[in-house]
């Protein structure tokens, strides 16, 4: 669990740091290989694939490593492993045996990739109580291939059946490593093997009931993680044996900071659907890489339209590709292409996955990020999204509405950020000791409703000695477990005492007080929306705060829509002086509720509380027109400076039809003391660009920007 705590040293809070977090030379080779690529099989690919297609574009795209199907629920080479079902058409053929060899004479790296989520009715005969069973203890057919069974998670087919694949496959083809999809079960299993171990275990029964807060619900999600840890190190540890540096890499890693054991993870966020903005990849290389730390991270996509209709066998155009690989990789994804199906009936992805790859390639040195140099970083809670609605208690079946609630707090403080235009990172909340934040001026914590008492120390030293924080909603109201304490763990810092929570609020209001530099740019708003959960809390003292409440007055009839409150001194942010730090509490959700509505007004307080906790100029600032994602980036020897131009109509609702060129922009950078600066370019254009010098910052000019805009910056 969390490590020892303790006092933060005050230079990270004097200067922007600059520190490298080392270099990459003499890891292995997968902390080196920065561009991959994955094959999925299907059964009746063996006679029909040309794999010199495959070599031809692993050449042209300068992937390093290859992901290739080879065995689970259905093989691609002679297994002699007892009911390891070969693929349907793969007759005398060894599929994954060509192509890994065809992938060795191009000096790549290889992935094995098995996935054990189902099995055959021939291994279902033989062993029934491999299948994962309903509440009723019927075994589940599987969802959409009627002739196969789901697995269960707990049972022989993951600890007795898929270590024997693994060997095999690691003794006859020493890959470098496995990739495991759907690896961690089918959701919820009933069979008789889970109820005996959960009973041995907890000496309860298996929960029927989604609610967190049910003891035997709580029991299950901690035994659930301890077997899946089981899992893992069973067969990592026999993939080791075959030979030591190879490695399991389960699909979106083992979400653990303190215990992370893989050299990469490929994150598997494939595309785009429903309302998905396309800074989300960006987000998912920053969350994960929050607890892989320097690690590399891979962003996986596919090039084929995926939704929860999984069109499999249809293709994105060009510029959706692009805008989705990009974000990723301006936040750290080394970029890995998917195809599903190993046969090319639409070949249109290829012409734009070659150039995204082809630029990662040429531009690769600026790609090997050393450190980050962001000064603000959000605090991912995983035990929020579990145990709590993002600030109200789980109830039973209501998880999926609460976990969305957490979701859409994080989402919309992410989204104000990116407007803004403030480089930031994630920070794990399972990390907070100095080692790991105290690089940061500012954390935001949005609605991070369930903290540990340690937790909460930890953010109160880190504020004590210099640390800044702005939170909203009811953070630190719970513990790590979802228990709701009488009063925020950090209402020190926040300068109130909870008293209650009211959502659902209509027809509320802000009125800003100037002047403040949390209200700047409201100057002209005498009220402004107010959000929809409200926190009614007890101030500690009587100081005048920037912004106050507006009660809740009838929206209906419209004849009394009109309040007797026009005002009042109920102050709705708390801007505070700690220690030799600052807080901002806002005793609402204004992020999720900016999520919801996308109300300027509430971007701006997003944006300037902030600013006002930071007290410093932002490493890298961008001015020019539209909406822009930013990251600012160390190399060994080099900066690099991102700018990704999200200025399209479908920014928020895929695909992408077009780009949309904007510009010209202004990017200004903090340079590292004594920094010598030698040539300066741009990556997308190729250009060289204008620049000039401002004290310790470079200023360079972008006359344009198609989609993502690299400032290249050599250190002499």
């Amino acid at each position: 669990m969390l490590g020892a705590g303790g006092l933060l040293a005050l230079a990270p809070f004097e200067a922007p740091a600059f520190a490298m977090t080392g270099d990459m030379a003499g890891l292995p080779w997968a902390n080196n290989a920065m561009r991959w690529a994955q094959v999925a099989f299907t059964e009746d690919d063996p006679p029909s694939y040309d794999p010199n297609f495959w070599f031809d574009l692993f050449k042209k795209t300068h992937v390093e490593a290859v992901c290739l199907s080879a065995g689970g629920c259905i093989c691609f080479y002679p297994s002699k492993v007892p009911l390891h079902y070969r693929a349907k058409y793969l007759g005398d053929r060894d599929m994954f045996g060509e192509m890994v060899k065809g992938a060795r004479a191009l000096k790549m790296s290889v992935i094995a990739r098995v996935d054990p989520h189902a099995m055959s009715e021939e291994a279902f005969a033989a062993h029934p109580e491999w299948a994962a069973c309903t509440e009723d203890g019927k075994p589940r057919r599987h969802w959409a291939a009627a002739d196969m069974y789901v697995t269960c998670q707990n049972g022989g087919f993951m600890f007795d059946f898929m270590p024997a694949v693994l060997k095999e496959i690691a003794d006859t083809y020493k890959p470098e490593g496995f990739f495991g999809n759907r690896w961690a079960g089918s959701g919820m299993c009933y069979c008789q093997t889970c109820r005996t171990k959960f009973r041995a275990a907890t000496s309860m029964e298996l929960p029927t009931t989604n609610d967190p807060q049910n003891p035997q619900r709580k029991a299950y999600i901690q035994w659930n993680a301890d077997m899946r840890w089981k899992q893992f190190k069973l067969w990592d540890d026999t993939v080791k044996a075959s030979n030591k540096d190879c490695f399991f890499s389960p699909n979106g890693g083992m979400n653990d900071p303190n215990a992370v054991t893989i050299p990469i993870v490929a994150v598997d966020r494939q595309g785009r659907s429903g309302a998905t903005p396309v800074w989300a990849m960006g987000k998912y290389a920053k969350q994960v890489r929050a607890y892989m730390q320097n690690l590399p991270v891979c962003g996986l996509f596919n090039v084929g339209l995926e939704d929860e209709n999984r069109w499999k066998d249809s293709v994105q155009r060009g510029p959706e590709l692009e805008a989705w690989a990009h974000s990723g990789i301006a936040q750290g994804f080394r970029p890995w292409y998917c195809k599903f199906n190993a046969r090319i009936f639409d070949p249109r992805w290829v012409a734009p996955v070659t150039k995204i790859f082809q630029w990662h390639y040429a531009n690769d040195k600026y790609m090997r990020n050393t450190a980050n140099l962001a000064r603000v970083a959000m605090v991912n809670s995983t035990q929020s999204g579990i145990f709590t609605a993002g600030g109200t208690a789980f109830t039973a079946g209501d998880g999926v509405r609460a976990a969305q609630r957490v979701t859409d707090a994080q989402n919309g403080y992410y989204q104000a950020l990116v407007e803004a235009r403030i480089p930031f990172e994630m920070a794990d909340d399972r990390q907070l000791e100095p080692q790991h934040i105290s690089r940061y001026r500012v954390l935001v914590l949005p609605d991070i409703a369930a903290l540990s008492d340690k937790q909460c120390q930890q953010i109160r030293d880190y504020v004590m000695a210099g640390g800044r924080i702005v939170a909203t909603g009811e953070t630190s109201l719970y513990d790590e477990l979802g228990k709701r304490r009488a009063n925020f763990g950090l209402a020190d810092l926040f300068g109130c005492d909870y008293v209650k929570t009211d959502s659902g609020v209509k027809n509320s209001y802000l009125t800003p007080r100037h002047p403040h530099m949390l209200t700047k740019g409201l100057e002209d708003a005498p009220r402004i929306i107010a959000a929809t959960q409200q926190i009614t809390v007890k101030p500690h003292d009587t100081a005048k705060q920037p912004l106050t409440l507006v009660p809740s007055y009838p929206d209906l009839p419209m004849e009394r829509v009109y309040t007797m409150t026009l005002e009042t001194d109920t102050p709705m942010a708390f801007c505070r002086q700690v220690g030799k730090g600052r807080v901002v509490y806002f005793p609402m959700d204004l992020d999720r509720t900016f999520w919801e509505v996308l109300a300027a007004d509430h971007m701006l307080l997003l944006k300037n509380a902030v600013e006002w906790a930071a007290e410093e100029p932002s490493p890298m600032t961008v001015v020019g027109p539209g909406l822009v994602e930013i990251a600012y980036w160390r190399q060994k020897n080099s900066l690099a400076a991102h700018v990704v131009n999200m200025n399209n109509p479908m920014m928020m609702k895929g695909p992408y039809r077009e780009m949309i060129p904007a510009g010209p922009y202004t990017v200004s950078l903090a340079l590292p003391p004594g920094a010598k600066i030698g040539a300066v370019k741009l990556l997308e254009s190729g250009a060289v660009p204008k620049t000039s010098r401002d004290g310790n910052r470079l200023v360079v000019e972008v006359p344009r920007i198609r989609l993502h805009e690299v400032v290249a910056v050599e250190l002499a």
